[in-house]
């Protein structure tokens, strides 16, 4: 029952920092951060930092963190850089250990979630085609739906600081492009989230 931790990251090295410094104390695993925004953040103890030349989006950094993660691992906790988990390995490990099997999130929204490998080789990679970031998790949900996996929301996997949209609190240029990645939704599943029509992608 092995996991490691991925967090995606683009502009907000400034909340993530401190964040890092305290899960390199609270976690043995490994943890790997995927730096979209070459923010300067540097590997230390137990994190390594992945510096991409462009922001290549948060389906595709999810992609590439449970790619890598689940070559050693069955499980990962993907977090975003916005917040503080104030968990530890114990805690993660009794989580996993009592929904082996289901796909785990925070209760406030994607924030903090545990996806086996299993879960992810059945469902399969995030959807990249929502860039930069928005709708992805919903269009994952949907699929995970469709598959029957279940999924719970676990208010012992909330955050301890939590902050909401600070990304785009720095770029409000994003707000543009959730929109466009709505219209991609609904065009993908014939309609918003929870009002799905269709049980594959464009109804093909």
């Amino acid at each position: 029952m092995k996991f490691a931790i991925g967090i995606p990251t683009l502009n907000r090295a400034d909340l993530l920092l401190p964040s890092l410094k305290m899960y390199s104390k609270d976690f043995r695993e490994n943890i790997y951060v995927i730096d979209n925004g070459n923010q300067g953040i540097q590997s230390f103890a137990n994190v390594e930092v992945i510096t991409n030349k462009e922001n290549i989006g948060v389906a595709a950094s999810w992609n590439v963190l449970c790619d890598k993660i689940f070559e050693t691992c069955d499980y990962a906790l993907i977090l975003n850089d916005d917040i503080y988990l104030r968990k530890t390995s114990l805690d993660i490990e009794m989580m996993i250990n009592i929904r082996s099997n289901h796909f785990i999130r925070a209760t406030p929204d994607w924030c903090a979630f545990i996806i086996s490998k299993k879960i992810y080789k059945k469902v399969g990679r995030f959807d990249e085609c929502f860039f930069p970031a928005y709708y992805e998790d919903s269009s994952y949900e949907y699929r995970m739906k469709l598959n029957g996996i279940p999924m719970v929301q676990a208010p012992a996997l909330n955050p301890f600081i939590y902050n909401n949209c600070k990304t785009m609190e720095k770029m409000p240029e994003l707000q543009e492009l959730a929109k466009n990645n709505k219209q991609i939704y609904i065009k993908m599943w014939g309609g918003e989230p929870k009002r799905e029509k269709f049980k594959k992608p464009y109804n093909r």
